[in-house]
C-alpha cells in the first residue's frame, strides 16, 4: 500500500479502507466478534487493537501540535515490543463488548478524518515539522496507523469468516 502523497489521496485511502470493514463486519453481525480470528485472537481482539492504534495515531499528532513529545508507541514499550503492546491491548479491552470496541474504532476513524482536515498541508506532508514522527511525514504515520490496519484487519476477518460459516 503506498504512502499517499496529498491529503485528497490520504482522505480517500483512509476512508475507502475504513468503509470496506465496516461494510464487513456489518454484514458478519455481532456474533462475529467471538470468532477466532488471528493467533489467539477472536475479531472483537483484533478490533480492539486496530482502534487502540487508530485512538494513538491522533494522540501522538494532537501532543505534537500541541509542542510535546508524545512517547512512541505508548510508555513502557519499544517499536520492537508491538506484539506485547498489542497483547496489553486485547488482555486491558477484555471486559469491553464487541459493540464498545466498533463504537471505539467508529469514533477513532471519525477522530483521524478531523484530524486531517486541522492539519495544514506542511504538517500533514512535509517531514521534520513534528520532532516524534522522525523522518516520516505524518500521512505516513496516519496511513499506517489507520488504511494498513483495516485492510489487515478485513483480510483476517474474511477468513475467519469463511473458515467459521456457522459463526464459531
Amino acid at each position: 500500500m503506498p504512502i499517499p502523497k496529498t491529503r485528497a489521496e490520504l482522505t480517500d485511502l483512509v476512508t475507502t479502507t475504513f468503509e470496506k470493514l465496516r461494510t464487513d463486519l456489518d454484514d458478519a453481525g455481532p456474533e462475529a466478534g467471538d470468532l477466532p480470528c488471528v493467533d489467539d485472537w477472536s475479531v472483537k481482539d483484533l478490533l480492539a487493537v486496530r482502534a487502540w492504534w487508530t485512538e494513538r495515531v491522533v494522540d501522538w499528532i494532537e501532543a505534537g501540535r500541541a509542542g510535546e513529545h508524545p512517547v512512541t508507541p505508548a510508555a513502557g514499550y519499544g517499536w520492537s515490543e508491538t506484539p506485547r503492546l498489542n497483547a496489553d491491548i486485547v488482555a486491558a479491552a477484555r471486559e469491553e463488548s464487541f459493540e464498545e470496541i466498533r463504537e471505539r474504532l467508529e469514533a477513532a476513524y471519525r477522530r483521524v478524518l478531523s484530524t486531517i482536515d486541522a492539519l495544514d498541508d506542511r504538517e500533514l506532508l512535509d517531514t521534520g515539522v513534528f520532532e516524534w514522527a522522525g523522518k516520516w511525514p505524518l500521512a505516513r504515520w496516519i496511513s499506517i496507523n489507520t488504511a494498513r490496519q483495516y485492510t489487515t484487519a478485513r483480510t483476517h476477518i474474511r477468513r475467519a469468516l469463511r473458515e467459521h460459516p456457522s459463526g464459531g
